[in-house]
């Protein structure tokens, strides 16, 4: 029983290297230019998820879709304020794609 453990433990660890190793090899290229979106809306979670989806379009339109992921872009920042009732939030960030080495 105990070898059947330590089997099914290779085997697991066999199959786990592989994509291990091909996470590890991504690369991004990325832009030198920040782009920039608004989002408004009453809740400021809201706002937030407003600015990163019209960063999201706003780069998808100028550069393409492979450059419009949030997730992998560099030096992201989403700054908010109230204004009256209403949350206005700005997101940047310098816009990346992977890049197959």
């Amino acid at each position: 029983m105990k070898s059947l453990s330590i089997v099914l433990a290779g085997a697991v660890l066999a199959l786990s290297v592989p994509t291990v190793m091909t996470t590890n090899a991504l690369a991004y290229q990325c832009n030198n230019e920040t782009s920039q979106a608004r989002g408004r809306a009453n809740k400021k979670w809201m706002s937030r998820a407003k600015a990163r989806k019209a960063w999201s379009v706003r780069v998808k339109g100028e550069q393409g879709l492979a450059w419009s992921v949030w997730k992998i872009a560099k030096q992201k920042s989403v700054t908010c304020k109230k204004i009256g009732s209403r949350w206005t939030c700005l997101a940047k960030a310098k816009p990346c794609k992977y890049v197959v080495p």
